[in-house]
Order: structure tokens, then C-alpha cells, then sequence
């Protein structure tokens, strides 16, 4: 194929000069840099003394601008060994957003990559700064290392004073798991992506120090800060991490448990900061940081909100709960953006715990939870935005009580049960998704005899009936452990699920983050892919690996948050610490992409012309994103909800000819993909999808664009 080549030249201080050249390739960008030798008087200072100067000799290559590489990282000297044909690797923005990553560890990162098959890259992975920090234990300069890096004068200093013992390496060992949490001693997690900005994450985390900790992160999970809440009364909050984000990115959301002295308080605390402060209800009567969801209540709960954009009740927040002492599912319920809440009793429904609660595209609720005496799982449905509820639908028996023996966990398997929904246009549009730990047989209290697995339960007649399946192997059920799971829907309608797994440890007393996921609505699973690059051993430690992982996903970017205990310096100390990790998302070109032209997508339009023959001729350009083919429709100019179907492919062409119609009409092309789906018709000015026609060819399955 051949390039097509747009010249952006442009030229950085210090003499860095860069020619961005578009490779129709996987949709992708191929960007090619070239760097101009620095006239020889000048003199680059990498340190905030300005005592110690770059020297262009020792580079490898007399054609690369060594000093101008402090304007994209601070300064190493194991940048002297880069050469030209190794900073092509480095796209034009590669200093845009600033990180102190150095030039010599960036282009590695991105050589590893590309050996595992990813074809580009817009932004470093989410844990490249602690995979430096890791790996190389900080910058080298004349044989020593130090730590600190500032941004002064249009480019990076290194702190002298800050030195570290660290050893050399050449090469990078790719991982995408980046530290969330410090010091030692967290568990248990939950994670959290903005609708509207997926470089900002909240994250919810049990510990360290006994406390529900609360996190943020503004540059896509590379680096995340820790920050104060205003707790009731001081008492330890230990609860169960639960964070999420209004429909317009305006606030993010969080539960915190208070006040356990004779009795516990559910407390909502929201943030109009994107996570950094969580004081904005305080700005309205009576004044305070927090709202009183519950009181009397465990400390199992769990938040939703309805993002759905023409839900009728979007926006309203959802927690679910379980009375301290009759073990009756509870519902506190929203509608105000966590200013006023009421709770709903399940009175009538089976004691139940570890609720989750989900949403479908017409707003309605799925109350889902696990039987306190049988282990059943159930879910009670609500139609009217969670002002009441139907009666309890079982989903599915289990072999045994969630709270298993196995080797690895002294504690047994925590229980757990989470939902999700499609909220896609696909063709499983609306399902609803549950996922949680079982055994592979009959409960024993031996831990070796005991084996856990993962399962997925699916309805596509909301709610009332349920088909069961397994994300992963079965094959291997005598001598693999997989418990804390947790379930995610993308926006294409692809399942994701994460879960623990012994598979890579012989003796069970290890384990690694596993992912799978599904493109037919949860009926088959990809073979699992592991996570983390490092197992985990055991934990000698009450609350071990928590009571659950998290997981999220927006557009394609999809992040996983889980306790980890890797021992970290190489040696054989173990540091019980949260990590997050962003994971390529499978099955994302199931969909079709956009045509350029259409609203959000540059390129030229759809054109139509009259021919001589008195025929009408379409052109347009590729699709943006996924796809192959084209389908092409006509309808009533004012009466655009009302498509016609002219042809369902014009094999592959860009361009087709028609006979003219009578009458003021209009016409609509749309990508297809693989013969199997529709991609976009369009937006309307509010942003939502134009809906697709009555007589379409495929389902509609939006998949994303570069």
C-alpha cells in the first residue's frame, strides 16, 4: 500500500526537527523523526547545578541531537547509545504530555512493543514511569543514579541530591501494571474511568493503614495520587471500595463506611474535581462533605450509576446494600447527584449479600445478589427506575458456598457477584451479565480438595432467563484456583473479565491476573491472557488478596485494578501493594468504524452528482476505523428516522451509481464490516447515534476509529 505523506515540519528549541508521514496501515500513524545536529557552541545542562553538560561526542551517532532530547525526558547517559534509526521509533508528540520518562527508556519500551505485536502507539502505557523507576532505578549520570527529575526552562533538570543505588540494564521486560498504592498494606479495589475523559481514573482502595484510601489519576493511569477525605469521627473506614463517575464527567462518586462504633453508617461523598478533593456537597444545605445513604448496615455495597444517554432516569446513583442483622437486600437510591437519597427493602426477596446493581438502555434496574442459606444467585428486576422491584428470579444454583478453602488463601475465597449490561447497539444489545467464584464440586473443607473456577450468566429477555458459562478453561479444573472475578461491557458490546489464577504455579501457592473476553454476548470465551507479567505468592496476611478486583472500561480503554504481592526489588520480599493495568481490550474489530465526513470524523463528505444519463453517482471516502464494505440508503428529506435500503455492498467501492428518485430524498452510506455489521449512521447535534434503519443488513456494531 502505498503512503500518502503530509510534510508537518516544524522545528523544536535546541534544533529537534520532526516530519510526521501518515502509513495507511491498521488505521494506523507511522511517524519518522529526524534530529539536526546542535551547533557546536551550545551547551545543555542536565542537572538544576548546572555542573554537569551533555557531551555530543560520546553519542553513537554524529547525525542525532543529543541535547535536544532533554526537551522530551530528562536527561541519561544511556541516551549517548541511541542512533537516528532508533528515535524513528518515537512519535511527533512524544513530549506532549510531559512525563519524566528519558529518551534511551522510551524508545525501548516502544521496540518491546512493537515485538509483541502492537502496531502503534498515541501515548506511553500506563506503567511505563514506574517500569523505569522499577527497572532501572532511576537516571544515570557518570555512573551514579538519582531519582528526581524537575521541568524548568522548557526542559527537564535531574536533582543531584537525590541519589540511588541501582543497577544497570539494557533491555526493558514489558509491563503494563503501574503501583497505586503506598506504603505497604492495601486490598481490595475499585476503579473507575471518566465518560467524557478516559486520561482521568479514580480509584478506591482498602488500606494502607486501615483506612478506605482514595486515588486519582489525570494522565491515563501512569501516575496516580493519593488524597484526604474528611472521615466521620475519625473511625477507620473499612468497607468496600466503590467508585464511578456522572454520565457528563462532572462528578465522581464514592461510599465509604462510618462511624462503626455500635452501629455503621453508608456515607456518599462526591467530587467536582475530577477525584482530587471530595468536599462538593458541601456547597449545598446542610453544608457538609458527606450524605447518609444507611445506617444499621455491613459493609458490603456497592455503586451504579445510569449513564445511559436517553435512559429515563439517567444519572440516577444507585447503592446497594444489606441490613447489618436480617441480611435484607437494600437499595439507596439517588436522583438528585447524591444530594437526597431513599432506600427500597427487598422484604419480600430471600436474605441475601454481596449485592450488585446494573442498568439497560430503557433505564431499568437489576438488583442482583447471593442467597445467605442456599448460595443461589438472584435478581429482582425494577421497570420504574428503582421505585420498586418484581419478584426474585433464581439465575443459578452453585456447588458450593463462595467461601472456599484453597491453598493459596488462608481465609478461603472470599464471596463475590458482579453485573453489567450492554448498552450497545449490537446485536446483544440490553443483555444483562452477572459473574461469580464457584467450586468445581462439592464444598470440602480439605484446601487441596477444593478448586475454584469462574462463572458468567447471561438473559436476553431482561431478567428472566438465565444461561450460564465459563470464561475460561475447563480442561485444567483439577489443578488450577480462579476466584475474584469481576465483569465489564464495552461500548461495542464485547464481554471482559478478569479474574485470579494459579495456572503458572505448580504447588497453588501463586498466582497471576488473568483477562478473557467474549464477542457473542458471553457464549464463547477467548483463550485468557495473563495480566501481570510477575506471580503473586501468597499472602501471610488477614485480609490476603481482599475481597475483590476491579475492572473498567471506556471506549477501548480498559483498566484492571487487583492486590498484588510481587516481590519487587528481585529479591524474596513480598509488599502487599494495589496495582492498576491497562489491557489491550480483545474483539474490538468486530465493529465498523464511521464515514469521514460525518460528524466528529475529518475527511472529505459523501457528494452526489448527476450523470449525463440522467443517473445519480455517490462518492465517498474509506471508512474511518473498521470495515470493508459499504451498504447504502434513501429516505424522505424531513422524515430522516425513515431509511430505505438501496444496496447492502458496492464491494468495497467508494462510489456508486443509482437511478434517480422521485421526489426530495436523501441518502446514507454506512461502513460494514465482514459481512456481520453495520457501523455508524451518523450523530445528531446532541452528540447521540442517529438510530440505523428498519430494513438494515447487519446489526449494528460501532467499532472505534484511530
Amino acid at each position: 500500500m502505498e503512503d500518502q505523506v503530509q510534510d508537518n515540519r516544524f522545528r523544536h528549541p535546541g534544533g529537534l526537527e520532526m516530519c510526521q508521514c501518515h502509513r495507511l496501515v491498521f488505521a494506523g500513524v507511522c511517524i519518522a523523526l529526524l534530529f539536526a545536529a546542535a551547533p557546536a557552541w551550545a551547551t545543555t545542562w542536565v542537572d538544576t547545578d548546572r555542573t554537569i553538560a551533555i557531551d555530543p561526542l560520546r553519542g553513537a551517532d554524529r547525525k542525532v541531537d543529543y541535547a535536544s532530547l532533554v526537551r522530551i525526558g530528562p536527561w541519561d547517559d544511556r541516551n549517548y547509545r541511541l542512533t537516528e534509526e532508533d528515535l524513528a521509533y518515537l512519535p511527533a508528540n512524544e513530549s506532549d504530555p510531559r512525563s519524566p520518562l528519558p529518551v534511551f527508556f522510551r524508545v525501548a519500551f516502544r521496540r518491546e512493543l512493537e515485538k509483541q505485536g502492537y502496531e502503534t502507539l498515541s501515548h506511553d502505557p500506563m506503567s511505563a514511569l514506574n517500569e523505569f523507576r522499577q527497572r532501572f532505578g532511576g537516571y544515570q549520570i557518570d555512573g551514579k543514579y538519582y531519582g528526581n527529575a524537575v521541568w524548568r526552562d522548557d526542559q527537564y533538570f535531574i536533582s543531584l541530591e537525590s541519589m540511588e543505588e541501582a543497577g544497570d540494564q539494557d533491555s526493558v521486560d514489558v509491563r503494563y501494571e503501574v503501583r497505586v498504592t503506598s506504603p505497604n498494606g492495601a486490598s481490595t479495589s475499585a476503579v473507575a474511568i471518566s465518560p467524557v475523559d478516559t486520561q482521568k481514573l479514580v480509584a478506591s482502595t482498602n488500606g494502607p493503614n486501615e483506612r478506605q484510601r482514595l486515588h486519582y489519576s489525570h494522565n491515563g493511569g501512569s501516575t496516580w495520587t493519593e488524597t484526604e477525605v474528611e472521615y466521620f469521627h475519625d473511625w477507620p473506614h473499612g468497607g468496600t471500595p466503590t467508585v464511578e463517575w456522572s454520565s457528563d464527567g462532572q462528578f465522581a462518586y464514592t461510599v465509604l463506611l462510618g462511624g462503626c462504633g455500635e452501629t455503621c453508617l453508608i456515607l456518599f461523598y462526591r467530587s467536582d474535581d475530577d477525584g482530587v478533593t471530595w468536599t462538593s456537597l458541601e456547597t449545598e444545605p446542610p453544608g457538609s462533605p458527606r450524605r447518609l445513604i444507611a445506617e444499621g448496615t455491613s459493609g458490603e455495597y456497592r455503586l451504579h450509576v445510569d449513564q445511559y444517554e436517553t435512559s429515563p432516569h439517567k444519572d440516577n446513583i444507585y447503592v446497594t446494600y444489606r441490613d447489618m442483622d436480617g441480611r435484607v437486600m437494600q437499595l439507596g437510591r439517588s436522583k438528585s447527584f447524591g444530594d437526597r437519597w431513599s432506600e427500597h427493602s427487598f422484604s419480600n426477596a430471600p436474605l441475601g449479600k454481596r449485592g450488585d446493581v446494573t442498568t439497560d438502555r430503557a433505564g431499568d434496574v437489576y438488583y442482583a445478589w447471593i442467597e445467605s442459606g442456599t448460595q443461589e444467585i438472584y435478581v429482582s428486576k425494577s421497570t420504574n427506575g428503582g421505585a420498586s422491584f418484581g419478584d426474585a428470579v433464581n439465575v443459578a444454583s452453585r456447588n458450593g458456598t463462595g467461601f472456599l478453602p484453597i491453598p493459596i488463601l488462608t481465609n478461603r475465597v472470599p464471596d463475590s457477584l458482579f453485573a453489567d449490561t450492554d448498552t450497545s447497539n449490537g446485536p446483544y444489545a440490553d443483555s444483562v451479565y452477572l459473574v461469580w467464584i464457584d467450586s468445581t464440586g462439592p464444598y470440602s473443607p480439605v484446601p487441596t480438595e477444593n478448586h475454584g473456577r469462574i462463572q458468567v450468566a447471561y438473559s436476553r429477555d431482561g431478567g428472566t432467563t438465565w444461561t450460564v458459562t465459563t470464561p475460561h478453561e475447563t480442561s485444567d479444573h483439577l489443578t488450577v484456583d480462579r476466584w475474584q472475578p469481576f465483569i465489564a461491557v464495552g461500548e461495542n458490546g464485547v464481554v471482559h473479565v478478569i479474574f485470579n489464577d494459579t495456572r503458572r504455579s505448580g504447588d497453588r501457592l501463586s498466582m497471576d491476573v488473568f483477562y478473557s473476553y467474549s464477542t457473542d454476548g458471553a457464549q464463547t470465551w477467548s483463550v485468557p491472557e495473563r495480566v501481570t507479567s510477575e506471580m503473586s505468592p501468597k499472602i501471610d496476611d488477614w485480609s490476603e488478596f481482599g475481597a475483590y478486583s476491579g475492572l473498567d472500561i471506556v471506549m477501548e480503554d480498559l483498566v484492571a485494578i487487583f492486590t498484588d504481592n510481587r516481590h519487587e526489588g528481585g529479591g524474596t520480599g513480598d509488599s502487599v501493594d494495589i496495582y492498576a493495568a491497562g489491557i489491550t481490550p480483545g474483539g474490538s474489530s468486530i465493529g465498523a468504524g464511521r464515514i469521514p465526513g460525518a460528524r466528529g470524523v475529518p475527511g472529505s463528505p459523501l457528494t452526489l452528482a448527476r450523470l449525463e444519463t440522467g443517473e445519480l453517482q455517490l462518492a465517498w471516502s474509506p471508512v474511518c476505523g473498521a470495515g470493508d464494505d459499504y451498504a447504502v440508503y434513501e429516505g424522505t428529506i424531513g422524515f430522516f428516522d425513515e431509511k430505505g435500503l438501496v444496496q447492502c455492498s458496492t464491494a468495497g467501492a467508494t462510489t456508486t451509481t443509482l437511478a434517480a428518485s422521485a421526489g426530495d430524498v436523501f441518502y446514507l452510506v454506512v461502513a460494514t464490516s465482514d459481512g456481520s455489521a453495520e457501523g455508524s449512521y451518523g450523530r445528531a447535534s446532541d452528540g447521540s447515534e442517529r438510530s440505523p434503519s428498519q430494513a438494515a443488513c447487519f446489526p449494528r456494531i460501532i467499532g472505534t476509529c484511530p
